[in-house]
């Protein structure tokens, strides 16, 4: 992205949200898709969060979308599953559905065509392993002990951890396991704006750490090595099966951004434009002219890039134009938006004087 988008939010003094609380039926299920959209995170501000907060992110510009699709354990390869599709023998790693993971490797060892299991129950969300071809062979792999994604019920202020391992050999080739340690802290709830919906949410800091051992046969030697700290910053809402925005940072430094995104919801919009007011001149200097359709009422305010308030209480009275004096503000980008009437809307405009 060119500009730098921040992300920011206020405390709500009339907080008309409450918080949520996150379970098991929140995870997906199989045949469950997961649409969204990912971007660059530099200039994202993961820092401010709270109790009744708001993020408005509704600035961000999908670049493309995708879709995560959960899948049924017995769809996958055939000798992926011995772990995970044997409630007899396994039980702690019987899993509820998959979904296609990313592909890793070290030195001489390449895994790929990865899925991941899922196991949820009323007490948590965890990865309970992979299966893989690991240098060209199908292999299924356990994480023992399994990794607590998420405990629940999730609730603001919960603080848990999880320690996790796994390992794999490729015989007279190596020997490669990680160990992984996640630390979970819900420091957060409220109301997330996305540039298509808005969210009641949960906001939850997970610190990962990763420690890598690699034991090469054919030199009789190994080594180990800490990888840099990664930290997710997601927020969940209820009913969507995946976080609706994740932030992730590796050894300090902001990566990506992965956002909801649904292009159904956004051709809606596009056919739905015509519903809402328009604003012109913009950019605008002193008075902002609002054309309003079919004489909807309502209040409107007006918010600064940060999400403050900067003016409220405006009145769509049922007229067909309406005019705010916007000369004595600084100039910088500001959001008019309306929560109440008829139906919820904002549009952007710039201030240039």
């Amino acid at each position: 992205m060119r500009a730098i988008l921040t992300l920011t939010g206020t405390f709500s003094i009339l907080c008309a949200s409450a918080q949520i609380s996150i379970s098991e039926t929140d995870m997906p299920s199989a045949g469950d898709t997961m649409r969204y959209s990912t971007i660059a995170a530099q200039g994202i501000d993961v820092l401010s969060t709270g109790a009744g907060y708001t993020w408005d992110m509704s600035l961000l510009v999908p670049q493309g979308s995708s879709a995560d699709t959960a899948v049924t354990v017995g769809s996958t390869p055939l000798l992926y599953q011995f772990y995970f599709n044997n409630q007899i023998l396994y039980p702690q790693h019987k899993a509820d559905y998959a979904q296609k993971g990313p592909s890793f490797g070290a030195q001489g060892l390449q895994v790929s065509d990865v899925y991941e299991y899922y196991k949820k129950g009323t007490d948590g969300f965890r990865n309970v392993g992979f299966g893989a071809s690991i240098n060209g062979v199908p292999a299924s792999v356990r994480r023992i002990p399994v990794d607590v994604v998420y405990e629940f019920p999730m609730n603001f202020g919960d603080v848990s951890s999880s320690s996790s391992f796994f390992e794999l050999t490729v015989p007279t080739l190596l020997y490669y396991s990680q160990s992984q340690q996640r630390d979970n802290v819900v420091d957060g709830w409220g109301t997330l704006n996305l540039p298509t919906n808005t969210f009641q949410v949960l906001r939850v800091k997970s610190v990962v750490q990763h420690h890598d051992s690699v034991y090469i046969e054919q030199f009789g030697t190994g080594f180990g090595f800490d990888q840099p700290e990664t930290i997710e910053y997601k927020w969940l809402a209820a009913g969507m099966d995946a976080p609706i925005l994740i932030v992730t940072t590796v050894g300090g430094a902001a990566t990506t951004a992965r956002f909801f995104y649904d292009n159904s919801i956004v051709t809606t919009i596009v056919e739905n434009e015509q519903l809402t007011p328009k604003i012109y001149p913009n950019p605008v200097s002193d008075m902002l002219s609002i054309s309003i359709p079919n004489k909807m009422t309502g209040i409107a305010s007006i918010h600064d890039a940060s999400g403050r308030e900067i003016r409220g209480g405006i009145r769509l009275n049922g007229t067909d134009l309406l005019k705010v004096d916007v000369a004595q503000l600084e100039p910088g980008t500001y959001v008019l938006r309306s929560v109440g009437g008829e139906r919820p809307w904002s549009k952007n405009f710039v201030v240039s004087h």
